[in-house]
């Protein structure tokens, strides 16, 4: 019986050291990415009121209520939220998250979402270069989600674009930032290093109504397809220098009849870097 017994334990022991291997090595891969997408300002470089001037005026607009004068300007953003996703036509799950955004880089978002009851499953989107993956294991042990490959990395990046609206320095023409007019209150932008144009939309006061852009949408099977992708913002506040969205919802087909909203975001602080 006792050998027997050990029989029959040997391969669950396995599988709980599997598990506990997995769980450890993306933890890892999380922390490096998170230490990679560190990038500060180490010049001090500050914004200068001047050189938004001759942008159009709904970009300039934007920028002067987001950035103050002499507001250093920040190359990378930790934020902190919450907020629901949607699962089902009216299902709706808490989630709780921390992003570092780095628009040079990429991202890391490490998000908690309940799915049931008190049953969590943990996990991160990232981007890193031309690299992009999701993963999420149920209780942080379980895999149950993971997805790799060059259409999730061309996804990731035009997420990537919308959320630099959390980051207004990196839409700065001291930091390379291309704009054009849309027309009389919107305006188009472009980065370095992305060829991802974004739309903005501002309101009379320059506050950030949407931002949007067109996303590859992946499908469960692999395949893609271009779709509008952006956020309603649906307040905003002060966090330290910059004025950017602190309610927002976000949703594919933005701009069309066929809108669909799938997530609920509420910033609870930013630390600028």
């Amino acid at each position: 019986m006792p050998a027997l017994s050990l029989l029959l334990l040997l391969p669950l022991l396995a599988l709980v050291g599997w598990l506990a291997r997995a769980r450890r090595l993306r933890g890892e891969r999380n922390q490096r990415i998170h230490d990679v997408l560190l990038q500060t300002n180490v010049g001090d470089e500050c914004f200068v009121v001047g050189t938004v001037s001759a942008l159009p005026f709904p970009a300039e607009k934007y920028l002067r209520h987001a950035i103050p004068g002499g507001a250093p300007l920040a190359r990378s953003a930790d934020v902190r939220m919450r907020g629901t996703l949607r699962v089902g036509p009216e299902d709706w799950v808490p989630f709780e998250a921390r992003q570092r955004i780095s628009a040079e880089r990429g991202f890391l978002w490490e998000a908690r979402v309940a799915v049931l009851g008190r049953l969590v499953v943990e996990g991160a989107d990232w981007l890193l270069a031309n690299e992009a993956g999701i993963d999420y294991a149920l209780a942080d042990w379980w895999p149950t989600l993971q997805r790799r490959g060059p259409e999730l990395a061309r996804s990731a990046a035009g997420r990537m674009m919308v959320e630099l609206a959390w980051l207004p320095a990196a839409l700065t023409p001291q930091r390379g930032a291309r704009w054009s007019r849309g027309d009389t209150d919107r305006a188009v932008v472009t980065v370095p290093g992305s060829a991802i144009p974004m739309t903005v939309l501002v309101s009379n006061e320059g506050r950030l109504l949407e931002a949007s852009v067109l996303r590859r949408r992946v499908a469960p099977d692999g395949r893609s397809a271009l779709a509008p992708y952006g956020i309603v913002v649906e307040a905003e506040a002060r966090f330290g220098d910059f004025t950017v969205p602190s309610e927002l919802v976000a949703a594919w087909g933005i701009g069309t009849d066929d809108r669909y909203d799938f997530m609920r975001v509420f910033v609870e602080d930013i630390d600028w870097l």
